[in-house]
C-alpha cells in the first residue's frame, strides 16, 4: 500500500513539474521579443546606400539603444544606410537614461553602446543634439537651479566641450543646436528653454564651443518648418547670415522636415528655398525627414501610394539642388512603431519606410526608384 502511495505521489509531481515546465515555456514564449533573433526582410539589390551614392549623395536613420536589439532593426540599418544619427541619447535626460545626472557628471554608458555598434559596422555618426531647449528633456538639476547667466554658458562650455573631447573623430557631425528659431515663435508654453535664459547669444557660444572641442566635425543648426520660404526660415537665413559675419562657425542647416500628408510642398517649394541658403554658402541637411499620415482620408493604399509620392518628392528636392549643397538625407528612424508621433497620441502617423513587423512600405520603393532616377 505504501509502495502504491509512493508511485502515485511520484505520478502527481512529474504531472505538476511537467505542468509547471510548459506553462513556463508558453509564458516566455509570449513574452520573448519575437525581432531578437528573427532576420530581416529580403531587400532588393543594390541597397539604398549604394543608389545613394551613385547620385553623390548619402541616406541614414536614428538609431537608439532600444531598437538595437531587435535584429531586423540591425540588418537594415547596417546594409541599407550610410550612417546612423544617434537617437535619443544624446538628450541630457531621455526617457530611462539620464546623460547628465548632475552638473558635475556624466553617464555615457548607453551613448557608449550605440558608438560601439557604429564602430563594428564602420559607419558615419551624426550626434543630435547637443542643445535642445525642451525643457521635458533637460533635468531638473539644470531648470531649477537658479544658475547665474555665466554659471549657464559654463554649463553649456562643460557639456559641449566634454562630450566633443570624449567623441573627438568618431562623429561626423553635430546638430549643435536644436529647434531655437520654431520655439522662439510659439505661443504659450514649450519654448525654447535655452532661449528664455540666455537670448539667442547661447546659439553663437555653443557653435563656438563645439568648434573647439571637435574641429573636423561638421556643425548644424537644426530645426523644423524650415523646408519651405516661411517665418522659420527667413528667421534663421537672417540668423546665420549675421553669425558667418560674425564668424560664428555654422556649417549646416538642418532640415527636419517632419511632412504632413495632408499639406505637402512641393519639389520646386523646397529647392526654391534651399537655394536661399546656399546662396550664402551653407549647407543643407535633411535630418529628420517622415511623412505623418493622421487625418489623411482614403483607403489604406490610396495614402500608402500619397506617402510614397511624398518621399520622392522630397528625396528629388534634394538632388535637384545637388549633392554640393544638400548630400545627406537622414530619416527619424526605420519602423511606425518606432516614431515620435506615438509619443504625442497620433498612433496612426505610419510616418517611416517601413511597417511595424519591418515590411517595407511602397515609400521604401519609391525611395530606390528616386534614386535610380525613374
Amino acid at each position: 500500500m505504501a509502495i502504491k502511495n509512493v508511485k502515485i505521489l511520484i505520478a502527481i509531481t512529474t504531472a505538476i513539474f511537467t505542468l509547471v515546465t510548459l506553462a513556463t515555456i508558453i509564458y516566455v514564449n509570449r513574452n520573448q521579443d519575437p525581432y531578437t533573433s528573427q532576420a530581416g526582410p529580403q531587400l532588393p539589390d543594390p541597397p539604398l546606400k549604394e543608389l545613394a551614392e551613385r547620385r553623390g549623395i548619402e541616406v541614414g536613420s536614428f538609431a537608439s539603444l532600444k531598437y538595437l536589439r531587435e535584429r531586423p532593426y540591425t540588418d537594415i540599418l547596417s546594409s541599407e544606410f550610410n550612417y546612423l544619427t544617434i537617437d535619443g541619447e544624446p538628450n541630457w535626460r531621455f526617457e530611462d537614461h539620464t546623460l547628465r545626472p548632475s552638473k558635475d557628471e556624466f553617464d555615457f554608458t548607453d551613448l557608449d553602446q550605440v558608438f560601439d555598434f557604429a564602430d563594428q559596422n564602420d559607419m558615419p555618426v551624426r550626434y543630435q543634439h547637443m542643445l535642445w531647449g525642451d525643457e521635458k528633456w533637460l533635468p531638473d538639476w539644470l531648470t531649477t537651479g537658479n544658475f547665474s547667466r555665466d554659471e549657464l554658458l559654463a554649463i553649456i562650455d562643460n557639456h559641449i566641450t566634454t562630450v566633443g573631447n570624449k567623441y573627438q573623430g568618431r562623429v561626423r557631425e553635430y546638430t549643435v543646436v536644436n529647434e531655437a528659431f520654431s520655439r522662439e515663435l510659439q505661443t504659450g508654453g514649450n519654448k525654447d528653454w535655452w532661449g528664455i535664459q540666455l537670448g539667442r547669444e547661447y546659439i553663437d557660444y555653443a557653435f563656438i564651443s563645439a568648434k573647439k572641442a571637435d574641429p573636423t566635425a561638421v556643425l548644424i543648426l537644426n530645426d523644423f518648418g524650415n523646408e519651405t520660404e516661411g517665418e522659420i526660415s527667413n528667421l534663421m537665413l537672417d540668423y546665420i547670415t549675421s553669425a558667418k559675419e560674425r564668424g560664428v562657425p555654422i556649417d549646416a542647416l538642418g532640415m527636419q522636415m517632419h511632412i504632413s500628408g495632408t499639406d505637402a510642398p512641393s519639389t520646386e517649394e523646397v529647392v526654391s528655398n534651399m537655394k536661399r541658403f546656399k546662396d550664402i554658402g551653407v549647407k543643407i541637411y535633411i535630418t529628420e525627414f517622415d511623412v505623418n499620415m493622421h487625418d489623411v482620408p482614403g483607403t489604406d493604399e490610396e495614402k500608402d501610394d500619397l506617402q510614397a509620392r511624398i518621399y520622392g518628392d522630397m528625396l528629388q528636392a534634394c538632388l535637384d539642388i545637388g549633392p554640393e549643397t544638400c548630400s545627406n538625407f537622414g530619416f527619424l528612424g526605420l519602423i511606425d512603431r518606432q516614431s515620435w508621433y506615438n509619443g504625442i497620441g497620433l498612433e496612426d502617423a505610419d510616418p517611416l519606410l517601413f511597417r511595424s513587423d519591418y515590411t517595407p512600405k511602397p515609400a521604401f520603393f519609391e525611395v530606390r526608384s528616386t534614386l535610380l532616377g525613374n
